[in-house]
């Protein structure tokens, strides 16, 4: 089979590590890059050989030999892009967040719901779901070790690390909620929800109670628009009566690791679910079915063969397009997802 034909929308640093994943497997080739930035497309069609590069997206959707569009750039331009991909008759990888809006979000996915001869999906897996502690967790779960779960405990609490002002200064669409959709919630709130409601059965949201809170120092953020959270929370009850405490800080006055705690009638786990923050996984319980003493287990989950996050993203996505594996985020996990954000900042009157 000869190699499927690639293009990438955007040349920064996600879709550097896109490009990598496409120049890498022998089963695609990078065909197409636009790129706004003269000197980002130069430098990126040079480094990765690619054939066309251009400043518009649209000229490469009109090549027939085009077959899959990767979407690389800021939140706000992706649901008009989307749709041009589509009906352009191209298949389509779109990176995370998948809209701004909900309403956005349902549109894509009723566009891609009526295309379904074309491979869509979104990118909220690539630290969560293709990550080897996912299926290693949910196994656990699913095997009854840990009873019924009643409550998830969830922070990740830093301290200066705001997306346009220490982390990538220059993309102050960061700091614009209407660009970027939210902070650190919106940013990192669709790997957090995608990771543990996925191992948790996918449950249906009833309740929700939360806060957000910004501008936690006097820090110069570079720019007049400044309306994303900088620490948020939310308590949320699902079907069923499960408890969930999610928090996001990318700055306040505390530091606290990405750590999640699963509490259950039979057993409890606490981990780190990136798979930066180690192999191993803590397992509480009481032996002799128990009626014994209090223990502590500490498994280990088998993370040699992963190829990191990036490259697991990419080759679940090839595999896809290839009927070689199964879609790796549908888009309609990923609008249930935003829904849920725009919940927890509805509540907190955000």
């Amino acid at each position: 089979m000869a190699p499927l034909q690639i293009g990438i929308i955007g040349g920064g640093m996600i879709a550097q590590a896109h490009m990598q994943n496409f120049a890498d497997d022998p089963r695609t080739e990078l065909r197409w890059l636009a790129e706004v930035n003269p000197v980002a497309r130069k430098a990126s069609k040079k480094k990765f050989a690619v054939p066309h590069a251009v400043t518009h997206y649209r000229r490469m959707l009109q090549d027939p030999a085009l077959d899959a569009v990767v979407v690389c750039t800021p939140p706000f331009t992706h649901l008009r892009m989307g749709l041009d991909v589509l009906a352009a008759g191209k298949h389509l990888l779109m990176e995370k967040p998948l809209t701004v809006t909900l309403k956005d979000a349902k549109r894509l996915l009723a566009a891609a719901q009526a295309h379904p001869e074309l491979k869509v999906s979104g990118c909220s897996c690539r630290h969560a779901r293709l990550n080897p502690k996912f299926a290693f967790i949910k196994n656990l779960i699913d095997s009854g070790k840990l009873g019924d779960i009643y409550f998830v405990h969830h922070r990740a609490v830093g301290r200066q690390g705001r997306g346009g002002i220490e982390y990538n200064p220059p993309a102050k669409w960061f700091l614009n909620r209407v660009l970027a959709g939210g902070g650190p919630l919106f940013d990192w709130g669709v790997y957090d929800l995608s990771f543990h409601l996925g191992i948790l059965g996918e449950p249906a949201l009833e309740k929700v109670d939360s806060f957000c809170v910004s501008h936690l120092d006097k820090v110069d953020p570079g720019t007049d628009i400044y309306t994303v959270e900088e620490h948020g929370a939310g308590f949320l009850t699902f079907a069923g009566g499960l408890k969930y405490y999610w928090e996001r800080a990318n700055n306040a006055h505390a530091e606290v690791p990405n750590r999640t705690t699963i509490y259950g009638t039979k057993g409890g786990l606490s981990f780190g679910y990136c798979s930066w923050d180690g192999d191993t996984v803590d397992y509480f319980s009481v032996d002799d079915d128990g009626k014994g003493k209090a223990q502590k287990e500490t498994l280990t989950v088998d993370l040699a063969a992963h190829p990191g996050d990036m490259p697991a993203l990419g080759k679940a996505y090839i595999d896809y397009l290839c009927d070689a594996g199964p879609i790796p985020m549908p888009l309609e996990l990923e609008v249930k997802n935003l829904d849920i954000m725009h919940r927890v900042y509805k509540a907190a009157k955000w």
